[in-house]
C-alpha cells in the first residue's frame, strides 16, 4: 500500500496562496474587523528593508477667527504639521516533519489537510505576536503616557477577589471612555477564555442570530467579542491579572511580504533505517503593526523581533494622539 506524501501533494504556486488566505480566514481578529490588509503595508512588506516610515499628517488645530470689519487686521494662517509612525517587518519559518512509515498525512484530500494545519498554526502564531506587541505598546503608554489607554483595577492582595476588581460592563465602559467622543469607533473585545466565563456566568453574553457582530464567542454591549487565551493572564503571588482590549476596525494594519522560498520540502531517504522522512518548512515575512505607535527597534538583538522583544515598552513609542488610536485595555483579577 503506497503513502500520500507531503511532496505528492504540494504545488507551492497553489499551496502559498492557499495558506496565506485560509490563515486569515481562520483569524478572529481579521474576521472581526481589527487586522485590515492594507495594499501599501504589503508593498512595503514585499520590498527590501526591515523597518518602513508611515508619515501622517496631524489633524488642524487652534481656534476660528472673529470676523472684523478693520480692513488692517489681517488673518495669521496657522499651519499643518506631520507625523512619522513606523512598521517593522517580521521575518518567520515554521517545519514540521513526518516518517512516511506513519502514513499520518494521507487522507481524501491531504493537500487540504496540510494546508488547513499550517494556515492554523500561523493564525494562531499571528494573533499571539499581535497580543505580544499590545504587551509592549500598554508598557510604554504606562511608562510614557501616565497610562491613558489602560483601566487597572487589578491588585495582587492576599484579600478575597471583589466584584469591583472582575471584567465587568461598568469597566468596559471605563476602557470605552478613554477615548473620549471618539469611542465610538470600538467594535470589539478580546479577552481570555477565563473573563468570556466569568460575562456568560452573569447572563452577559448576547447570542443573536444572524447577529453579523458575533463571530463565535457572542457580543457583549454591542461588541463583537473574541477569546483568546493568549491574552495577558498574569500570576502574581497570590492572583492572576488579566488584560482584555477593546479595539476599532482597523487598529491594526498588516501586509503580505514575500520570502524567497516561502513553502519547501526536503527529502531524507535513510531516516528511519531507509524508511524515509519528510519535512516541510514554511516561511513568512510580513506587517502587522498597530496604527500609530512606533516601533524603535531599541531593544532588538536579531535581524527582526521576538516575541519577547514585541513585549517590550522601549521597542514601542506612541505618535498618534490619544483619540487616534483604536485600542484601549482594561486589567482586571478575574
Amino acid at each position: 500500500m503506497s503513502t500520500t506524501r507531503i511532496s505528492d501533494v504540494i504545488v507551492p504556486a497553489v499551496f502559498v496562496p492557499y495558506v496565506q488566505q485560509k490563515s486569515l480566514e481562520l483569524s478572529a481578529l481579521y474576521r472581526s474587523g481589527i487586522i485590515v490588509a492594507d495594499p501599501q503595508i504589503a508593498e512595503l512588506a514585499q520590498g527590501a528593508g526591515k523597518t518602513f516610515n508611515l508619515p501622517y499628517w496631524n489633524d488642524l488645530g487652534g481656534e476660528s477667527d472673529v470676523a472684523s470689519d478693520d480692513p488692517t487686521v489681517h488673518s495669521i494662517p496657522d499651519n499643518i504639521n506631520a507625523g512619522n509612525d513606523v512598521a517593522a517587518k517580521q521575518f518567520r519559518a515554521k517545519s514540521w516533519s513526518t516518517m512516511d512509515i506513519a502514513g499520518e498525512l494521507a487522507g481524501d484530500d491531504p493537500a487540504k489537510v496540510i494546508g488547513d494545519s499550517v494556515a492554523g498554526f500561523w493564525a494562531r502564531d499571528s494573533q499571539k505576536m499581535l497580543i505580544k506587541s499590545l504587551s509592549g505598546v500598554l508598557a510604554d503608554n504606562a511608562a510614557n503616557d501616565a497610562g491613558d489607554m489602560i483601566v487597572n483595577v487589578a491588585s495582587d492582595s492576599a484579600a478575597a477577589i471583589v466584584a469591583g476588581e472582575k471584567i465587568s460592563a461598568s469597566l468596559i465602559l471605563r476602557g470605552k471612555q478613554t477615548m473620549g467622543d471618539a469611542a465610538g469607533g470600538l467594535t470589539a473585545i478580546c479577552m481570555h477564555s477565563v473573563l468570556h466565563t466569568e460575562l456568560q456566568s452573569q447572563s452577559l453574553i448576547a447570542y443573536i442570530p444572524n447577529d453579523t457582530a458575533n463571530i463565535g464567542w457572542g457580543t457583549y454591549l454591542g461588541y463583537t467579542v473574541i477569546v483568546d487565551d493568549s491574552c495577558p493572564a498574569v500570576a502574581g503571588t497570590n492572583r492572576i491579572t488579566f488584560t482584555s482590549y477593546l479595539f476599532g476596525r482597523g487598529a491594526v494594519a498588516f501586509g503580505e511580504g514575500s520570502p524567497k522560498v516561502p513553502i519547501e520540502v526536503i527529502r531524507d531517504g535513510s531516516a528511519g533505517n531507509g524508511a524515509g522522512q519528510e519535512t516541510l518548512f514554511s516561511r513568512r515575512s510580513f506587517i502587522l503593526h498597530p496604527r500609530g505607535i512606533k516601533f524603535t527597534s531599541a531593544s532588538v538583538a536579531g535581524v527582526a523581533a521576538t516575541n519577547a522583544e514585541l513585549a517590550t515598552a522601549a521597542n514601542w513609542d506612541r505618535v498618534y494622539a490619544r483619540k487616534a488610536i483604536r485600542i484601549a485595555a482594561i486589567k482586571t483579577n478575574g
